[in-house]
């Protein structure tokens, strides 16, 4: 379910089980972890890891032109708050809108950004190869229990700066932060490969190395979703978003793949330093993308005022209904999956089940993808949305039956709904906020899901122990219902459209 995901710092969110690592030798993804990164988190950790992601469409999960964005959804002149019809453009202005994304949509997405995503494919792989050996590392090095809690820690650095990260992408430019993340993160790491090979794989030092990695990735996911709308035309924007993902995640499915293998061919030095030149990659890559709009601001950042630029961002949320609601929709997406899809391949299909569940997951999640970049949602993505967590309500009381083979149709409708809904979620969160304001927008975004990810981990261990699979699996079905409920009563989400409108 994903994450706004952020993408590609959600793979490398230390916040995951160690012994999920030892075993599968495989990193976690939160976000999404992106996602979004999470970021609402991704079906690529899964894939890898075992660990299923909430939201295999989203980021954090970590997702309109540099000009003012158009869509559906428009916001009052005086009041900028959401219009309550939603309808697609209307015959004044609609049908030109309309005709024109349709004639645009098999065009290629602009090279540029192409770039940018086959470098953070790149960057993906090296960061989910570098988890793989640094938690085998910690675990050879301080033992399984000091290991974990070191990981757990080192993820609360992320989620306390996350919100600092998106009011500086939104005063200094998401691209710059983007370049400045990915060059900090390349010296941390080869610094931290130099530091190993001269006094060893000391704790203090790898600890060192997860805090600045957790930080930076907190600037990354807002900056990351907030610069996509900058270098697409309106149009592409779901598409663009499919694209990025699809790449990011599957990049960490490849470093899943071949991270136990890498890391034992050239321990951690090695996977740091190729870890480390994949961020100089992407730092270039980011480089050379070029925004559609006006230019991004040059401010610099003044410490005593992002208090009050994160305030500002969070009474903009909170002062539109519709993505006010489109933020809680997302998170109570999050956590009503999270549990179930991480913690439940085990509890519903047992050792051997559990990867049937796992494959599912990972082919609906996949064919999410697909769909959204041959036919991305537009006049009637919220309706998509409306109709994802419907559909994700049965399937999580579905999973109530026992029935393995009832599990696997489950998680790969699970998997396909969830991605659609959350990917129409984030690019209606990208849209619906002004380019000023968007880094702050996708930063709470961000936050709302990697908060509801360990939430629902928990909340599926205490009520299995207390009322049992069956009921459980009810009452995180209630919870998505809830969350259509929030959809379905706010009509300028359930009706929104991400198609480009004529501006008056």
């Amino acid at each position: 379910m994903t994450a706004v995901d952020e993408p590609r710092a959600a793979v490398a969110d230390p916040g995951v089980a160690v012994a999920e690592l030892a075993a599968a030798a495989e990193p976690g993804i939160a976000v999404g972890e992106a996602a979004a990164e999470g970021e609402l988190a991704s079906a690529a950790k899964l894939a890898a890891a075992g660990e299923l992601p909430s939201a295999p469409g989203v980021a954090v999960a970590e997702l309109a032109a540099a000009a003012e964005p158009g869509i559906a959804v428009g916001e009052a002149a005086a009041e900028g708050e959401f219009a309550s019809a939603a309808e697609p453009a209307t015959a004044a202005g609609g049908g030109a809108s309309e005709r024109k994304a349709a004639t645009t949509a098999g065009k290629a997405l602009p090279a540029p950004f192409l770039g940018l995503v086959l470098a953070m494919g790149l960057s993906s792989f090296g960061d989910a190869v570098w988890l793989i050996a640094l938690s085998v590392t910690l675990v050879g090095t301080a033992g399984p229990a000091l290991a974990g809690l070191v990981l757990a820690l080192g993820s609360l650095p992320k989620v306390l700066t996350l919100l600092v990260g998106g009011a500086v992408a939104d005063r200094t430019g998401p691209r710059r932060v983007l370049v400045t993340t990915d060059l900090i993160r390349a010296g941390a790491m080869l610094g931290g490969a130099a530091a190993v090979l001269v006094v060893g794989p000391e704790l203090p030092l790898l600890a060192g190395l997860i805090v600045v990695m957790a930080v930076a990735s907190a600037f990354f996911i807002p900056a990351s979703d907030a610069l996509r709308p900058n270098l697409l035309p309106p149009e592409h924007l779901v598409r663009g978003n499919a694209v990025y993902l699809a790449a990011v995640r599957g990049g960490q499915a490849a470093g899943g793949a071949l991270g136990s293998w890498l890391a034992g061919l050239g321990g951690l030095v090695t996977v740091a330093v190729v870890n480390g030149v994949s961020f100089g990659i992407s730092a270039l890559a980011a480089g050379k993308t070029k925004t559609l709009g006006k230019p991004e601001p040059r401010e610099r950042v003044k410490i005593r005022q992002l208090g009050t630029e994160i305030g500002e961002g969070c009474r903009y949320v909170a002062r539109r209904p519709a993505l006010r609601t489109a933020m809680i929709v997302t998170g109570l997406l999050e956590l009503s999956g999270a549990g179930p899809i991480n913690l439940g391949l085990v509890l519903l299909g047992g050792t051997q089940g559990a990867g049937w569940l796992l494959t599912a997951m990972t082919l609906g999640a996949s064919l999410a993808f697909v769909v959204s970049v041959k036919w991305p949602p537009r006049e009637k993505a919220g309706r998509l949305a409306t109709c994802g967590l419907a559909a994700q309500v049965g399937c999580l009381a579905l999973l109530a039956s026992g029935s393995l083979a009832v599990g696997i149709a489950a998680f790969f409708t699970l998997g396909l709904v969830a991605g659609l809904t959350a990917l129409v979620l984030v690019s209606l969160a990208q849209r619906w906020a002004t380019p000023e304001m968007r880094g702050r927008v996708m930063s709470i975004l961000a936050l709302f899901t990697l908060a509801a990810t360990p939430v629902g981990n928990l909340l599926i261990g205490v009520l299995t122990e207390t009322i049992g699979v069956p009921l459980t699996m009810f009452a995180h079905a209630a919870v998505a219902l809830v969350a259509l409920a929030l959809l379905v009563a706010t009509p300028a989400l359930g009706r929104a459209a991400l198609t480009e409108e004529k501006k008056s």
